[in-house]
């Protein structure tokens, strides 16, 4: 049982990982279609800047999840070298519980926020109006999904590691 939540929850945040490449290549392909319109036609967008602003965003938050998981971000593993195999179990698994505290107040905090803005109708002052519960239900959502991943790291057996590629 313990096995198969923790299988739907990677399948989730490879998901989220997915989408924040597709993410990425939508930004790419939208600031050179300004970059263009902006200097060889001189009719710039007044759509891209907001966009890409809120992809930023995206990118920041929802495949963090999938990075943890996949074990591919910055680590500085200086002090934890020093450390016998068993005490750098313990302090990964250390790290796992408040990396979960922190990710559960950035759900709670995130998802008051998005609500609000949901209730009072919040939208971006910009022609396009984008509502602004949208970008703001990007922090509890990734935040969720990377808390998840801790969750899953946290009750992995010993010795049993995520692959780093699929």
């Amino acid at each position: 049982m313990l096995r198969a939540s923790f299988q739907a929850v990677g399948c989730l945040v490879r998901g989220l990982g997915l989408l924040g490449q597709l993410a990425l290549a939508s930004m790419v392909v939208t600031i050179c279609y300004d970059v263009v319109m902006r200097y060889v036609f001189l009719m710039p967008t007044h759509w891209s800047l907001e966009v890409n602003t809120f992809l930023v965003i995206f990118i920041a938050v929802i495949p963090a999840s999938d990075v943890l998981r996949s074990d591919s971000h910055l680590r500085i593993t200086f002090f934890l070298s020093k450390f016998s195999p068993a005490a750098q179990q313990r302090i990964t698994r250390a790290s796992a519980l408040v990396g979960m505290g922190f990710c559960a107040l950035m759900t709670w905090k995130g998802l008051g926020m998005a609500l609000q803005a949901y209730k009072y109708g919040d939208r971006m002052s910009t022609p396009l109006g984008t509502p602004m519960v949208i970008p703001y239900l990007f922090i509890p959502v990734g935040f969720a999904m990377l808390g998840l991943q801790y969750l899953v790291r946290l009750f992995r057996p010993h010795g049993e590691e995520q692959p780093t590629q699929e």
